[in-house]
Parts: structure tokens; C-alpha cells; sequence
């Protein structure tokens, strides 16, 4: 049979079976490259919206649809097309072994070696005998291979399931072990956050119990040093008291000696001479006056300094004042006028700065001058830290006001002097921090002297800022003309 015996009468009204897109796509490619050889009054009108696309464009479902329906219903199109198609070998070949007792077989084959489409669009552009029946089992074999493909991708997504479920329940598993290892790592963390604790308490306690002790020994110490001070202001009131008997003494014997050198002049001017004894127990008396009156000068002294440590005495009017303190009293005040006129001598000190509009004793204020350059503070340790953590013993006091000057140093960048009275700290030494300078008083000497030395000793072009509530402190330190502000306006500057 020739392909021009094929297609000389094809029964074209015959109906045919709906034949699946993808079995005809030989038959349709065909279509498509006679379509873009026509010249554009011989496209046919059906497919004149697809006449200007490409090959891929072609390729598509709706394009393909359109050829389609221009094979069926254009005659000179689908003539061309077959004729075209027909000619290739592999179609020829396909048409030449065509048997429809042998269709189911022959499909089978094409299946096989994947030329279903090859064998589909023969039948279906040549019409043999037997074509609708090949075109059914074609489509059946067809049928089956979509649904074995489907069904092989449904299995093999299934399997893509079933591993993904594998692969989730071992991520589980692993963060379940993982979880149980940080549960134990926790509960062994806790277990010895609570023996570290526990520790920690038993520490404390032991700490307590030992400054617990201290405060007593401390205790002890300060009634020793109070039962002290008594016995020492009691030793100098009793020489006080000798001293004033003394100079009652060397009064009455000044006046005996008047009274001699009297009678001597009496004698002299022709009055009866005293005897040679009398003379020699005169003399003897005056040189032992001289000798009590320079010897008292120094107890009166002593007894003069402590009583202006302990405030003013009470004094009588009726009570005669010695002639030895009369004259120490008029030597001190010489003593007060000579160092009022070298102070007068002295250059100034240079001042710190103080924003107008802020009194001095106030805690911006003082944050402000010690922000002068060079500015230096000196603070009366004791007399801060008693106003501010009066019931903690002393080594406290000092480590807590050492920690808040170091606070302010450090915002103000003013260097700082911290003054302690050395008598309870024995072989302690001084703690060291940038910017702060510990200095405990000497054996003997009283920490209110060593803050206004160091407050006078430091050069006249720095600028010195004390604090203190002392009376006698504030008063020598401006006399050297340092700046001093209360030690309350200095705790309320630290708790900022």
C-alpha cells in the first residue's frame, strides 16, 4: 500500500476515538512546520492567532490544540500535513508492519521502545484498516503507562515521605538525647550552685562570727582608749591644779622678795641692816622662784593646749589670774599676731571654680570645684564616715568611704587626699587606689593636724577643697587658704 493509496480516499465523516495530545505530537510538530512555510493567504483562518509563533511557541498545549482542530476541519492543511508526515521513514515503517490482528502486540512494541506517538500518529493521519481499533488499544496502552508512571511517582513520593518521616523521627530522637544531656548538665549546674551556696553561707557566717569578735575586741579597745583619755584628762587636771597651788606660791614668794629687796632699801637708806642669814635665805628663795616659774611655763603650757582641745573653761572673775599665765597669755598673743602677719606675707592660694548662682556647701557646687583643673581634695576621714555609717566599726567605715571617694575621683578626675586617725589601725598599711591617697595619723598625733598640714602643704597655685565638719578643722584650713565644705555636703555629692 502507497502513501497515495493511504490517503486517496480517507473516510473523513468517520468518527475516531479522543486520542490524547501527547500520542499525536509527530503528527502535530509536522503541522506546525508546514504552518510556518505557508505564505499568509494560505494559512488557514483557524490558525491564523498561532501563524507568528516559533517552534517552542508551537510546542505548547493551546497551539497544539489549535493544529489539531485545523487538521480535522482543513481539508488542504491536513492533506499536507499527512502527506509530510507520511513520508518520514520511521512512520512508513510503522505503517508497513501494521496488522490490526496484531495491534495489541504491535502497540505493546511501540510502548516498549517508546514510538507509541510514532505508531498513533500514523494511524491516525493514514487510516489503515483496522486504525480506530489501533488508536483504542494505543490510547488503552497509553492509559496504562500514565497511570503505571503515576503510580511509580506516588510510590516514589510515598518513599520521599517515609524517608522524610525517618529522617524527622532521628532529628527527634537526637534532640531528645540532647535535651536529656542539657536536662543532667542543668541538674548537675544546680547541684553545685547549691553546695557553692551553701558554702558560701557557712563563709559568711564564719565572717560574721569573726567581725562579730572584732567589734568586741574593738569595743574593748575603745573603752580602754575612753577609760584612757579619762585618766589622762584627769592626770592633767590634777597638774593643772598644782599648777595654779605653784603659782600661788611663786606669788607669795615674788611678794616676799619685794618685801626683802624693801627692807633692803630701807637698810640703805639708813635703816637697820638685816642680818648676813636673813640676806643668804633672801637670795636662796629668789633663785628657787626663778627656777619654779620657768619650770611651771611648760606645764602651763601643756594644760592651756588641753584645755582649748576640750572647749573653754569655766572661769570665776573672782578668781586671781597668775602672774606666770598672765604672761604666757600676752606671749601667745604676740605669738598669734607674728603668724597673722606671716600669713598676710604668704601669696594667695589659687581658689576652685564655683558656677554663679550655687552657694559653696552644696553638693553641685562641690562637684564643680573639684572639676578645676588641679583641684585637690582632702577629706577628714572619720568625720565623714561617723556621719554616715556611724554604727559599723571602724575598718568598715573605711573601706566603705574608700569606695565611694574612689567613685567620685573617678567622675571628677580631682585628686584626693583621705585622712584617718592612725591610733586603731596599728600595722595596717594604707590601701592603694588610683587617684586616692590613704594617710593615717602618726603615733600621738591627732588626725585633725594631719589634715590641715597636708591641706597647707600642698603648693599655693593648687586649688584645695576640705571636707570636714570639724570646727577647728574648717578654721585652720581656710586660714590657709583652702575652701571647706561640710561633711554632709560631701555624702549627699558621693550618693549621687
Amino acid at each position: 500500500m502507497t502513501a497515495g493509496e493511504r490517503t486517496s480516499s480517507p473516510p473523513q465523516r468517520e468518527s475516531r476515538p479522543p486520542v490524547p495530545e501527547l500520542l499525536l505530537i509527530p503528527l502535530l510538530d509536522t503541522a506546525g512546520e508546514i504552518l510556518r512555510t505557508l505564505e499568509p493567504t494560505e494559512i488557514p483562518p483557524i490558525l491564523r492567532p498561532v501563524a507568528e509563533f516559533d517552534r517552542r511557541g508551537l510546542a505548547r498545549g493551546a497551539a497544539r490544540q489549535q493544529l489539531l482542530r485545523a487538521i480535522e476541519a482543513e481539508p488542504d492543511f491536513r492533506d499536507l500535513a499527512v502527506e509530510q508526515l507520511l513520508a518520514r521513514s520511521d512512520v512508513s515503517d510503522a505503517l508497513e508492519t501494521w496488522d490490526a490482528d496484531d495491534a495489541y502486540a504491535l502497540v505493546t512494541k511501540a510502548s516498549d521502545e517508546s514510538t507509541l506517538p510514532v505508531l498513533a500518529s500514523a494511524l491516525y493521519a493514514a487510516r489503515p484498516p483496522g486504525w480506530m481499533f489501533g488508536l483504542g488499544v494505543a490510547c488503552a496502552a497509553f492509559e496504562r503507562l500514565r497511570r503505571e508512571r503515576q503510580a511509580g511517582d506516588d510510590d516514589r513520593a510515598r518513599e520521599s515521605q517515609v524517608a522524610g518521616l525517618a529522617e524527622s523521627r532521628r532529628r527527634a530522637e537526637a534532640a531528645r538525647a540532647s535535651a536529656e544531656q542539657r536536662a543532667e548538665h542543668v541538674e548537675r549546674e544546680l547541684r553545685e550552685e547549691r553546695q557553692s551556696r551553701r558554702d558560701r553561707d557557712a563563709l559568711a557566717n564564719q565572717k560574721v562570727a569573726a567581725a562579730e569578735r572584732k567589734a568586741a575586741e574593738i569595743e574593748q579597745d575603745v573603752a580602754a582608749s575612753r577609760a584612757a583619755a579619762e585618766a589622762a584628762d584627769a592626770r592633767l587636771e590634777r597638774e593643772a591644779t598644782r599648777a595654779r597651788k605653784v603659782d600661788e606660791e611663786v606669788r607669795d614668794l615674788r611678794r616676799a622678795v619685794k618685801e626683802a629687796e624693801a627692807k633692803v632699801r630701807e637698810a640703805d637708806a639708813g635703816m637697820p641692816v638685816l642680818r648676813r642669814d636673813d640676806l643668804r635665805a633672801l637670795v636662796d628663795v629668789a633663785d628657787m622662784a626663778q627656777r619654779l616659774a620657768t619650770g611651771l611655763s611648760g606645764v602651763a603650757d601643756q594644760a592651756r593646749r588641753v584645755l582649748q582641745r576640750n572647749g573653754p573653761a569655766d572661769t570665776s572673775p573672782d578668781d586671781p589670774a597668775p602672774a606666770a599665765t598672765e604672761a604666757s597669755a600676752s606671749d601667745g598673743d604676740k605669738e598669734k599676731d607674728k603668724d597673722k602677719k606671716e600669713r598676710e606675707r604668704r601669696p594667695r592660694r589659687a581658689h576652685p571654680r564655683v558656677p554663679p548662682g550655687m552657694v559653696d556647701d552644696d553638693p553641685d557646687a562641690l562637684d564643680a570645684m573639684l572639676r578645676t583643673p588641679r583641684a585637690v581634695l582632702v577629706v577628714d576621714g572619720y568625720n565623714v564616715s561617723m556621719l554616715a555609717w556611724g554604727d559599723a566599726p571602724p575598718a568598715q567605715q573605711r573601706d566603705r568611704l574608700l569606695s565611694a571617694i574612689s567613685e567620685l575621683q573617678l567622675r571628677t578626675r580631682a585628686r584626693v587626699i583621705l585622712v584617718f586617725d592612725g591610733a586603731d589601725v596599728g600595722g595596717v598599711l594604707p590601701p592603694r587606689r588610683p587617684g586616692v591617697r590613704v594617710v593615717f595619723s602618726p603615733e600621738g598625733e591627732e588626725a585633725d593636724a594631719v589634715v590641715v598640714r597636708q591641706a597647707m602643704d600642698l603648693p599655693v597655685e593648687v586649688p584645695v577643697v576640705v571636707a570636714s565638719s570639724d570646727g577647728w578643722v574648717g578654721e585652720h584650713a581656710r586660714e590657709s587658704g583652702a575652701h571647706v565644705v561640710s561633711s554632709e555636703t560631701l555624702l549627699r555629692a558621693l550618693r549621687r
